[in-house]
């Protein structure tokens, strides 16, 4: 604890004062060319971290690390392209390398300014999930983006993102803001078990259409989705990403309403093929008091469609609130996701253990439920460009944060549970049941944008 206390005061002593954004003279009339950078780094004490499980594990890493070049050409064109190196030194791993994270043109044949606009988006693209996941990284109510109550199996989309071509932009004076297209989505190659890059590993396996289940997304069919949002007071149209802290004077309450479809692109709990649904439904609320306090509220349902016996289908809910006083914003957040129960009349003696266990067994259906609650302050030294975050945790089955998310591929090491077996037995792995105990964390969060 006290090295805790320690590295939280030197994150505090060093924070810059000041951030501030570059644009580049470029000789081609009507062009514009802006470069930004943005770094992230993060300390993460986990509860229960250690290879033994007796003691927290302290992590030093740098959560993001991008560089964005935007800008438009002429009236009509807009583009953005960002390289990002996520995670790097997490859990002392230093693998990971930059890649172009996002890279997209859009076209708008009406203009790019006004109160109704229409682009043409194409490239690498954020997935349509819902409000919060089209904020800005660095204009979140928490330390991070909330993950928790939602699941896309595989984690076929790297942060998110996916080919794609969409519709973007607002309508009606800027009451309404949309975005939707066509996007890759899964193939087969997300499907791919062992080694992909070495097709003489035994483990090894390929789509084959003349073996039977051996296939997802056979037809090849694309992913489609899309979001609407509303706003019903105010507006926060007009831009790339939504943020959760406006610095305005004016009340903003806005709704969408999101979905996402791709047939026979996962296998559900008993290995058959099944359509991927992913819908949502959210509201926004920012009400400043003054233009030096305000108050933010939002608040997402999902529900999950992974098929029948999937621990990733189920209703999943995830809300924040935050509250602004000058340059200081306490807030809390709750993540919660419950697997839908089967229905047991129509299923084979195996599918029944799978969906509901039997003794000395665990079920697949609830295994990944979660119950997660955050409550942190954050500092702001000029606005979201410039922010820290401190902030606790108590996470309690699947969750982004915790010792369960410490595995060997990530970390070289599994941590053992706190919890034993049985009164004086043997401790259990680490798993992400609901009856196992919850475990804590503390986040110090760092964004610098400039």
């Amino acid at each position: 604890m006290k090295a805790t206390c320690r590295a939280l005061a030197l994150a505090l002593m060093l924070v810059p004062a000041a951030s501030f954004a570059t644009k580049v003279p470029i000789p081609i009339e009507g062009a514009t060319l802006n470069v930004s950078f943005q770094v992230q780094p993060q300390f993460l004490v986990t509860e229960a971290g250690s290879p033994d499980g007796t003691g927290p594990a302290y992590d030093i890493f740098v959560r993001r690390t991008r560089m964005l070049v935007n800008g438009d050409l002429g009236p009509n064109f807009t583009y953005l392209v960002q390289v990002d190196n996520p995670n790097f030194g997490k859990f002392g791993n230093f693998t990971g390398r930059a890649i172009v994270q996002d890279a997209w043109v859009g076209w708008a044949p009406t203009g790019l300014t006004g109160g109704t606009v229409l682009y043409i988006d194409a490239g690498i693209l954020l997935i349509p999930i819902s409000h919060h996941l089209l904020e800005s990284t660095t204009n979140f109510v928490t330390a991070d983006v909330q993950t928790d109550g939602f699941r896309i199996p595989g984690n076929a989309f790297p942060a998110l993102r996916d080919t794609g071509v969409q519709i973007r932009g607002w309508a009606m004076n800027k009451k309404i803001g949309f975005r939707g297209g066509v996007y890759e989505g899964y193939t087969p190659a997300a499907g791919l078990t062992g080694a992909p890059a070495n097709v003489n590993s035994p483990a090894f396996t390929p789509c084959d259409a003349k073996v039977q289940g051996s296939c997802i997304a056979p037809k090849r069919n694309p992913m489609i989705g899309g979001i609407v949002n509303f706003d019903l007071i105010g507006s926060e149209e007009g831009g790339w990403l939504y943020g959760a802290y406006k610095w305005g004077k004016d009340p903003i309450l806005s709704v969408g309403f999101a979905g996402n479809y791709q047939s026979q692109a996962i296998k559900n709990g008993y290995g058959n093929l099944t359509d991927a649904k992913l819908f949502a439904a959210d509201f926004y609320l920012n009400f400043p008091m003054t233009e030096a306090n305000e108050l933010v509220v939002e608040g997402t349902a999902y529900l999950n469609g992974n098929g029948s016996g999937s621990a990733n289908t189920g209703l999943g809910l995830s809300g924040n609130i935050g509250y602004r006083f000058g340059a200081i914003a306490p807030y809390v957040a709750y993540d919660y996701f419950s697997a839908s129960s089967c229905d047991i009349s129509s299923l084979s003696a195996a599918q029944i253990t799978t969906c509901g266990g039997k003794a000395g067994t665990a079920a697949v259906v609830g295994s990944a439920d979660s119950r997660n609650f955050k409550a942190g302050l954050n500092f702001f030294f000029n606005k979201n460009l410039n922010h820290l975050n401190v902030e606790f945790a108590v996470n309690h089955g699947q969750s982004a944060y915790g010792p369960q998310t410490i595995t060997a591929g990530n970390a070289a090491y599994v941590p053992l549970s706190l919890e034993p077996a049985a009164p004086n037995g043997p401790r259990r792995a680490i798993n992400n049941l609901l009856s196992s105990q919850a475990f804590r964390t503390l986040l110090v969060h760092y964004n610098f944008l400039f």
